[in-house]
């Protein structure tokens, strides 16, 4: 990241004096002055990048490691390079295989799904008169780069999980994929391959606990969760390898009081640590990742209001279109601007999409149902 200088050669055309950046730095170069009037130097000679330039976030950096902590979907689902805004990848739907020396033919449908990626864009405008040197510049730039990382990173995973509307191409709509729980509320038989009828495997839990005091009725959460787990299990896209368990955090209560009829818990915290050094849980002993996104809403939000949901399946079916990884550009007034302000912009391009809905499974909380 570039610093702005103070420096006695001429500015760049269109650059005020005192804010010319040189494209190369040499060691006892100044940079700048701290907010006591202290000079900063540099103390090693390197080119810097231009301020006007989109700067990648790069991936082993702390902001990126928070979205990684905090997002499932970057986390788990499966990338896949874009090139182009749309990208047709072909959809799994297993291939005929038998014994003997004559090849035959496969005979299944092949279909596709489609990625679109979509821009996730975010904003903000700084007062210049608090940038007061190059250290104020990259701690501005660090604290918007957190937050930036936190709110997208519920905001991707409800757009790829929670929403419940239609997707739509009109940007203001803000349903810019069809999510797990709309894709698995929906009919999709037209294609006989998939024969996924809607709400095949979705499961409605109303808030009831434990087992009835006349035996199961099939209302606990321990039995919901069980159903939740046979729709898919008992599909040919399990995996024991690679399943996985997606919560809202408002489970987690629920979860700990949660028993079978011996009185044995079936949710266990920190249960195992995985390739990351990261503690996990587990319930049914399937791998927990834990998202805010995993809500309700219409339309995609960094703070969903609806329903918890709760998803189990194969995470390879979780798709993520790599178009454009996170990136920021800073920016200084100017001299038509209103107001001296500054402004930093933040992007992102990803697409989504569910591979096949037998891969998966939901159940949400409906209270008073």
């Amino acid at each position: 990241m570039s610093r702005t200088s103070t420096c006695h050669d001429a500015p760049a055309p269109g650059m005020s004096p005192g804010l010319y950046i040189p494209d190369v730095m040499a060691p006892g170069a100044l940079i700048g002055f701290r907010a006591n009037g202290s000079p900063i130097l540099v103390q090693f000679g390197a080119a810097l990048a231009d301020l006007d330039d989109w700067t990648p976030i790069e991936y082993d950096s702390d902001v990126w490691s928070r979205v990684m902590m905090e997002s499932v979907i970057e986390r788990e689902a499966v990338p896949v390079p874009m090139r182009t805004r749309t990208k047709s990848v072909p959809r799994s739907e297993g291939m005929r295989v038998r014994f003997g020396r004559t090849y035959v033919d496969d005979d299944s449908e092949r279909s596709s799904y489609f990625l679109k990626a979509r821009k996730i864009t975010s904003r903000l405008a700084i007062d210049e008169d608090d940038l007061a040197d190059a250290e104020m510049i990259v701690d501005v730039l660090g604290v918007a780069e957190d937050d930036y990382a936190i709110s997208y990173a519920t905001l991707i995973d409800h757009a790829c999980l929670g929403v419940t509307g239609t997707e739509s191409e009109v940007e203001n709509d803000e349903r810019p994929f069809t999510s797990v729980y709309r894709a698995l509320r929906t009919s999709q038989v037209s294609n006989p391959n998939l024969g996924y009828a809607a709400d095949d495997h979705y499961v409605a839990w109303d808030g009831t606990t434990g087992f009835s005091v006349s035996g199961p009725d099939g209302e606990s959460f321990y039995e919901k969760a069980s159903l939740m787990l046979k729709h898919v299990e008992t599909s040919r896209y399990w995996s024991s390898v690679d399943a996985l368990v997606i919560a809202h955090p408002a489970f987690r209560d629920t979860m700990r009081m949660a028993t079978n009829s011996q009185g044995d818990p079936i949710f266990r915290e920190s249960a195992g640590v995985d390739r990351s050094g990261n503690p996990y849980d587990t319930l049914f002993t399937t791998r927990i990742a834990w998202s805010h996104g995993a809500r309700t809403h219409a339309t995609a939000s960094q703070d969903p209001q609806g329903n918890p949901l709760i998803f189990y399946g194969n995470r390879r079916a979780l798709r993520k279109g790599d178009r454009e990884g996170p990136r920021s550009l800073f920016s200084q007034a100017r001299a038509q601007d209103d107001a001296d302000e500054a402004a930093i912009k933040f992007r992102t391009r990803r697409g989504f999409a569910l591979a096949h809905p037998k891969a998966w499974s939901v159940m949400e909380h409906t209270p008073g149902s």
